[in-house]
């Protein structure tokens, strides 16, 4: 499995809408046949962490080629865009 962790700096104010965000872009996501699953995590500093779940690289690569991407992203206040934002990769197993 292949995770993808989006650390998002949410302007305040902002957290409701950019999570709603992404609860509307995850119907299009699962079309995509690798991606396993998207989680949000909210951590006591205000920011998001957008966990992305996919059976390869490979397939995380096709999503973000895909023109689904750029318009999941092109939703963004120039706000939101200004922020600094961080992504990690991780290969990971399930182990329970």
């Amino acid at each position: 499995m292949y995770i993808a962790v989006n650390r998002i700096a949410v302007p305040e104010g902002q957290a409701q809408a950019t999570i709603e965000g992404f609860k509307h872009a995850v119907p299009a996501m699962k079309r995509f046949s690798g991606f396993l699953g998207l989680e949000l995590w909210t951590a006591e500093d205000g920011s998001i962490h957008a966990v992305s779940r996919w059976a390869s690289k490979e397939a995380l690569d096709e999503y973000l080629k895909n023109d689904l991407f750029r318009q999941h992203h092109s939703g963004a206040s120039s706000e939101q865009m200004n922020m600094p934002n961080q992504v990690s990769y991780y290969s990971a197993e399930v182990l329970s």
